[in-house]
């Protein structure tokens, strides 16, 4: 096995629950060091507590401090070294309808789901090439590919932030460095607590094949993949973990929710 000071060094933002946090323990157990980035600090306590025995530091701060990143990330490389895993993990999902939405909500949206991870990567690319290049990951969402009233500014974020992955990886990858994407469905995480009511979950999972949720640990698996060397000649790519939702409309299904039976057997067929 290798030294501790000669694993690769990995990033993962919005590390203190969720999906980040599978993330980081997913990378821990590929045998990385890791950086836990968050803007929450009690998270970020409890993480280092429960990990105390890994090679993991806990790093807390604001994505929406675009300005403020460049310099942060000089800071981190200065402290731990360089880092070549980058994990873009952290999203917010505020909505509204389109003429109800606020400037605020709009921007803060970009600012984290897009903006954000632009800074990082341009921050962190000119450190991955001259340490023999680097992966890159973030998460999207199966929004960015079928959106949901209500929810334009996460679902044009998400759609924004798979086109910025697409121009890095062309631009990046001269450079050693991939940059690829994965679009979750519906995962249940502390954050989306909201569709475990009963009353939403019955009915939703009728558009889901696989009948159930997606769980962090599977997208981590997948980030887990991107960032190996098992997907070296993987770059500018999205893989969508759904449980097959946009992949096939099972209208059979669709008729078991209540009162959809009496919108015929063509219900909803355009999608």
């Amino acid at each position: 096995m290798a030294r501790q000071e000669e694993q690769p060094l990995a990033l993962v933002t919005g590390a203190a629950q969720g999906i980040g946090e599978a993330v980081v323990e997913r990378l821990l157990g590929d045998g990385l060091r890791v950086l836990a980035l968050d803007r929450d600090a009690a998270g970020l306590q409890t993480l280092s507590r429960r990990l105390s025995a890994q090679p993991v530091s806990t790093v807390e701060f604001d994505l929406t401090l675009v300005a403020e990143t460049p310099a942060f990330l000089e800071g981190l490389v200065a402290e731990h070294g360089p880092i070549t895993r980058l994990a873009l993990i952290a999203g917010v999902w505020p909505g509204a309808p389109i003429v109800e939405m606020t400037d605020e909500t709009w921007d803060l949206n970009f600012r984290v789901n897009v903006t954000s991870p632009f800074a990082f990567m341009r921050s962190l690319a000119p450190v991955m090439a001259p340490a023999g290049g680097g992966a890159i990951v973030a998460t999207a969402s199966r929004n960015a590919y079928r959106s949901s009233v209500g929810n334009a500014a996460y679902d044009a974020s998400k759609a924004a932030l798979l086109g910025l992955m697409r121009t890095a990886s062309g631009e990046f990858a001269g450079y050693g460095i991939r940059v690829n994407a994965v679009s979750p469905g519906v995962i249940s995480t502390p954050g989306t607590r909201e569709i475990e009511d009963p009353s939403f979950k019955g009915p939703y999972l009728k558009q889901i094949p696989m009948d159930r949720y997606g769980s962090p640990r599977e997208i981590a698996a997948v980030c887990s993949f991107l960032l190996s060397a098992d997907a070296s000649f993987m770059t500018g790519q999205d893989i969508i973990v759904d449980g097959g939702q946009i992949a096939c409309q099972d209208n059979g299904r669709l008729l078991q929710i209540p009162g959809m039976d009496a919108a015929g057997p063509g219900a909803d067929s355009a999608g």
